[in-house]
């Protein structure tokens, strides 16, 4: 029983690390996906200042034709950028929600091997109070023999 139970134990180990290692990377992959919003957000907001500008200039009637231009080629090499984004951030957001759903998996596979290592343990006990009974009683009988 001694056997199965560090056997177990060994088990367990390895459940924990694997569980460990996924957590670590479900922190990773936030903590990137968390970069790429942030960079998001600061072509949004060069995108809507752009913008302003350009209508600023063009109600104004002081905006060039030149300017025309560089204006129309920067917003849509803006919105082009910020599609990029937007399409890694959503493959970034599947790849966390299948890593997480594989540390859900390894919590369970741990709290299983947990529970089945409670259950040895408890049958270790029981197995041992029984040996213990067994001597007693058998000692016991043996007194009994010599004091008759």
């Amino acid at each position: 029983m001694s056997k199965q139970l560090g056997t177990i134990n060994k088990v367990l180990l390895l459940k924990e690390q694997l569980e460990e290692e996924i957590e670590l990377e479900v922190r990773r992959m936030r903590d990137h996906i968390s970069m790429l919003q942030t960079r998001l957000s600061v072509l949004e907001n060069a995108y809507e200042e752009t913008q302003d500008k350009f209508l600023d200039k063009q109600m104004a009637g002081t905006l060039a034709l030149q300017e025309l231009g560089i204006y129309q080629s920067y917003l849509f090499h803006l919105q082009i950028e910020m599609e990029k984004r937007k399409a890694e951030i959503a493959r970034a957001l599947i790849a966390l929600d299948a890593r997480h759903e594989a540390l859900v998996e390894a919590h369970k596979e741990t709290k299983l091997v947990e529970a089945l290592k409670e259950r040895r343990e408890k049958e270790n006990a029981k197995e041992e109070m029984r040996q213990e009974r067994k001597e007693m009683d058998s000692i016991s009988s043996m007194l009994r023999e010599v004091n008759k």
